[in-house]
Formats: C-alpha cells, sequence, structure tokens
C-alpha cells in the first residue's frame, strides 16, 4: 500500500516539473540565441548558399553570397550586400522562433535577402517560373563553432548549410565587402581553371569565375558532366559548399590564400590545396589562343646558345639550304599544339634580316603532380623551313621535365618562370 501511495504521489509532480522545463529551456535559449546575435557590435557576415545539386549546370544553384547584418533589439535586421556591384542596405524584420528547432527567421520583405528566396518571376529571377533561386529565408540554428567563431545555420527548407561569423569591431562595411571584391578579382579575374591537389589527386577545377567549381580528374575528356561545387569568395580566400555530397579532397573545406599569394590552402589539411598550376595554365592558353612569348632577359645560357647556333646555320646555310648573311633568329614561342596532349614551340626569325617568319615544331606534353614532361618526336608544322638548317637540335633542347610556376600567383599575365628540373640553369620566362 505505501509503495501505491508513493507512485500517485510522485507522477503529478514528475509531470509539471517536465512541462515547466521544457517551456523554460526553449525560451531561454531562444533568449540566448538573439542575445547572441545583438551582441555582435559590428554584425554578421553571412555566407549564404541558395541551394547545391553535384550534377546540375545551373549556377545560379551553386553560387555562394555575402551579406552584412546588424540585428537589434527593436525586431529589426539591416542587410548589406553588393547588388549588380553596388553597395546597397535595406531594414527589415528578423525574429528566432520556436519551430521543432530554434528558428532563425527574416519575416518582412528585405528586397536585398528575399531576392534569393522569392519565386516570383515577375522579379526576373533566374530558374524556371515558380521557383527563383531557391534559397531560404528562415534557417535551424545549429552549434556554436567556438574554435572557428562562427554560428552554423540550415536552410529550413533548402538544407543548404550557412555560416555567419561576427564582423570584426571597426570594419566598415562597405570596404570589407570591397575586400571580397578584390580577392575575387584576384583568384578569378582571368578567368582560367585552377588545379586542387590532395595526395595522389589531381583534380581540374572550372568556372570559378561563376563561383561554383566544375571539377574533373586532370586529363579527362570535359566536353560534358562533371561534378559542380559551390563555392563563396570570403576576405581570406574561399569556402566550398557545407554539404554532405562534398567529400574528399573537397570535404567542406574552407581555403586560405597563402601569405606569399599562390596557394589557397585547406585549413584541414595542408597538404589539401588549390592553385592556378602553371603547367595548366600554360596549356589552357594556349589551347584558347594565346601565344606565349620567351622573355629575352631571363632566357638560360643552354637556350641563347642554342638559338645562337641555329642563326648560325641560317646564316651560312646547310647542305643545298642556302644561308644569308642577314638572316637572325627572333625569338621563340609556345603556342597551342595539334591536340591537347601537344604543345607548339613555335620559332620566329628573318631569313634575309627584313621578313618575318615562323615555323612550329609539336613537342608532346603530359603533366603529372604539376611536373610537365615535353618530348620531341620529329612532329613539325606545314612548310618547316628550319628543319632543312638543323632546326630539330634546337627544338630538342626543350625535351625533358619541367616545373611550370607562374610569375604572380593566380596571374598568367605576368608571365610564367619554366626552369628545367635535371639543370637549375636552363628557365626562361614566358609573358
Amino acid at each position: 500500500m505505501f509503495g501505491v501511495i508513493v507512485l500517485a504521489s510522485c507522477s503529478p509532480r514528475v509531470d509539471d516539473i517536465f512541462d515547466d522545463t521544457a517551456m523554460i529551456r526553449l525560451e531561454k535559449r531562444r533568449t540566448e540565441l538573439m542575445n547572441r546575435f545583438m551582441g555582435a557590435q559590428n554584425g554578421w557576415v553571412m555566407q549564404y548558399f541558395a541551394q547545391s545539386d553535384p550534377t546540375s549546370s545551373d549556377t545560379a544553384k551553386h553560387s555562394g553570397y555575402n551579406f552584412l547584418m546588424q540585428f537589434r533589439t527593436d525586431g529589426t535586421v539591416t542587410v548589406g550586400a553588393k547588388v549588380n556591384g553596388i553597395y546597397k542596405t535595406e531594414t527589415s524584420m528578423w525574429d528566432v522562433i520556436n519551430d521543432n528547432s530554434s528558428v532563425l527567421t527574416f519575416n518582412t520583405f528585405n528586397e536585398i535577402f528575399h531576392y534569393y528566396s522569392n519565386p516570383d518571376p515577375e522579379l526576373g529571377l533566374w530558374g524556371a517560373d515558380g521557383e527563383g533561386v531557391g534559397g531560404d529565408y528562415e534557417f535551424m540554428i545549429l552549434e556554436y563553432n567556438e574554435q572557428e567563431n562562427y554560428q552554423l545555420l540550415k536552410g529550413k527548407k533548402r538544407s543548404c548549410y550557412i555560416r555567419m561569423y561576427p564582423l570584426a569591431a571597426g570594419e566598415e562595411w562597405e570596404s570589407y565587402l570591397d575586400k571580397i571584391d578584390a580577392m575575387d578579382q584576384y583568384l578569378f579575374g582571368e578567368k582560367i581553371q585552377l588545379d586542387l591537389y590532395s595526395g595522389d589527386t589531381h583534380l581540374t577545377l572550372f568556372n570559378g569565375d561563376k563561383h561554383e567549381f566544375r571539377a574533373f580528374p586532370y586529363g579527362a575528356d570535359t566536353l560534358g558532366g562533371g561534378t559542380y561545387y559551390g563555392l563563396i569568395v570570403t576576405e581570406k580566400g574561399l569556402r566550398v559548399h557545407d554539404e554532405e555530397i562534398l567529400e574528399v579532397p573537397v570535404n567542406r573545406a574552407e581555403f586560405r590564400l597563402s601569405a606569399d599569394k599562390k596557394r589557397l590552402v585547406s585549413v584541414l589539411n595542408s597538404n589539401i590545396y588549390i592553385t592556378l598550376d602553371g603547367a595548366t595554365a600554360l596549356s589552357s592558353h594556349a589551347d584558347h589562343g594565346r601565344v606565349f612569348s620567351a622573355d629575352p632577359a631571363t632566357i638560360s645560357s643552354t637556350i641563347t646558345e642554342g638559338m645562337a647556333t641555329l642563326e648560325h646555320w641560317l646564316k651560312t646555310g646547310v647542305g643545298s639550304a642556302k644561308g644569308n648573311p642577314n638572316a637572325k633568329v627572333l625569338g621563340f614561342d609556345l603556342v597551342a599544339g595539334e591536340d591537347s596532349q601537344q604543345i607548339g614551340l613555335q620559332i620566329d626569325y628573318s631569313s634575309n634580316g627584313t621578313n618575318t617568319l615562323s615555323n612550329t615544331f609539336y613537342l608532346t606534353k603530359s603533366v603529372n603532380k604539376g611536373i610537365c614532361t615535353l618530348k620531341y618526336e620529329g612532329a613539325m608544322g606545314d612548310k618547316n623551313t628550319l628543319k632543312n638548317y638543323n632546326g630539330e637540335d634546337f627544338v630538342r633542347l626543350f625535351d625533358g621535365s619541367y616545373t611550370m610556376e607562374l610569375v604572380k600567383g593566380f596571374t598568367t599575365s605576368e608571365g610564367i618562370m619554366i626552369q628545367k628540373t635535371q639543370d637549375s640553369n636552363f628557365s626562361f620566362k614566358v609573358l
């Protein structure tokens, strides 16, 4: 009887305590979260993604965007961003609500922020009518990362992961966004594919200037397909979309520009990095019709001696090939090959001192972990006169393996230093 009395008297009390505690905990967490959002003196940087689909070529679904946000005690939030390159701000309302979990909501229309979640086709959004970009304006509030100092959110509808970082005190909003634009221009201004290295993995990354990566194993057929990774440019480098679809080597990675500004290095693993590999840059530009001319001031002695020998034969003649004392070797260029496995060595010369001619010899090329190997196997362009003047002897000087380093990290237009790995004195700069 005693046991029954104890059970009957305790049961209602347990129910009351549980109900009260649940409500108290929900409201306490709501208050803590609101205070956290309002507590950032200079506001927050929201690194925002709309949605992500690794098989989709719709850039709008991958691109990341930076918003600046100042949350206030009166329930208003000011959002700042670059809209078509112009800095703008707009104020609307915000709240933290309890909806199965704690949810950050932007609950009145903000022209800047709701642009990415509003499906109204009248706004001229890209994507199918009724879909817009497919973003969110309500976010489940997940854990706060104390080590990296960011609040993690997850879109309530689209499930994209969003990070919010407190903006440094005293950082002027427009200037901060200008820094991101400068980083964007530095990394992607020349619109060339990048290279991602992770152990034995080498991926070629296209479309960075569109704020997505279309990734292929290096050397693969790139006419179709690929895997798409959304990215966002930050003031320190870039971040790839925090989504479960991303596995090693990309692996939810934030990449920061190295001190020498030549690599974007993963904060998770310094052996995972993105670079504009010199060999890739050379091949890509040549394949698209760009001519790389050797810089006479940096050509190695091996090359200058070979040019002098070739010029000697042009002047004196070889066998039945007549010479001309005014003949001159003017320089040489690296140009497109007949296919993606070749690079052309174009030799520019004058046969009489007044005309300008050129002959091209094709070297097969292969790239492995940033090392480019060239070999001449007798492939020549049409009407290749220089073969009669021992021109192939000069071309064979280029047989071998090379490191190719951009003079400026992500910029091909300032030249590539090409150095033969077997001979540290054999180097030249192409412009």
